[in-house]
């Protein structure tokens, strides 16, 4: 077992240096660009969510794209309707990290390390070696993933913790409820989500559970944002409370009906429980929009409306 948790500590670490990698590389194409594209938005909703789910997508971090949120509405460059909708946005351009992370990676893995070598070596122009950088970060998360699966595997022997981690995720709240501890110790969903990937393909946990943990992850991700406004303004500290709010209100939508999510996640996705997972992820953060989006600034309203109540 000892040797087991020196390779989950790897994995872990390893997949941690790929995400900060993948940011370096794609940072110093887009990294300088990224607040002028916020400052620059329109208030229309849609371009609001398109911005956060590319700016999202690039620097794979969520947590990085709204607390750069809450510094611009804190600043009054953008107000809270504008970061609400870059919020909602940047819910939906995580999901490709869940994504990433469900790729098999037995070959793509070495795959692209071997690229990331290829392009530091061949070309020595500064866009050559970014392209390196996002190879590499590339290739650390999917070893980093594949590692921290394989080493998940000791868990099988422990019959106490695997009956927690089934008894968790098959009672929906409480699912939930550990994803968010967890997620709000670690300050990263993108690492439990790769946990959850390798639990599920290790037959670990089974789907309904993985599901139920990784709708919790989605409110334990909001705690960076919390901490990040805890110095800001009464706008900024506003809006990372709606950043909380509305993922806490779609958990809360999806809980009524999780039987009948889980089937249709079961229905519309491949037998690969990796990509599964993901695509649950995926539809959980697309509801949430599709359903808010009608009606999202009388959503901000109400929501500031009862803070200021309270």
């Amino acid at each position: 077992m000892p040797a087991s948790l020196c390779r989950l500590l790897a994995g872990i670490l390893l997949f941690f240096a790929g995400i900060a990698f993948l940011r370096k590389g794609l940072r110093q194409k887009t990294g300088a660009r990224v607040e002028e594209a916020l400052r620059k938005l329109t208030p229309q909703p849609v371009n609001g969510i398109i911005v956060g789910t590319l700016v999202t997508c690039a620097m794979q971090s969520s947590s990085a794209v709204t607390v750069i949120v809450v510094g611009l509405v804190d600043s009054g460059v953008i107000d809270v309707y504008q970061g609400f909708y870059i919020i909602m946005g940047a819910n939906l351009g995580t999901c490709l990290t869940a994504y990433i992370v469900a790729f098999q990676t037995r070959i793509l893995g070495p795959l692209a390390l071997v690229m990331s070598v290829f392009f530091y070596c061949k070309r020595k122009q500064r866009s050559g070696r970014d392209a390196a950088l996002v190879f590499l970060g590339l290739g650390c998360i999917l070893e980093g993933v594949e590692i921290t699966g394989s080493a998940l595997a000791w868990l099988a022997e422990i019959p106490d913790i695997l009956h927690i981690l089934v008894v968790f995720g098959q009672v929906p709240f409480f699912g939930v409820l550990a994803g968010t501890v967890f997620t709000g110790i670690i300050q990263s969903s993108s690492v439990v989500t790769a946990i959850l990937v390798g639990l599920v393909r290790e037959g670990l946990v089974n789907l309904r559970s993985a599901i139920s943990l990784a709708l919790g992850s989605n409110i334990g991700t909001c705690m960076t944002t919390l901490i990040a406004g805890l110095g800001a303004s009464s706008a900024g500290r506003f809006t990372a409370l709606l950043h909380l709010v509305f993922n806490l209100v779609g958990v809360v939508a999806v809980l009524p009906v999780f039987r009948s999510f889980v089937m249709i996640i079961e229905t519309i996705s491949p037998a690969d429980p990796g990509y599964r997972l993901a695509n649950a992820h995926t539809l959980f953060n697309l509801m949430s929009i599709i359903v808010i989006y009608p009606w999202c600034r009388q959503f901000v309203d109400l929501v500031k409306g009862r803070r200021e109540w309270i």
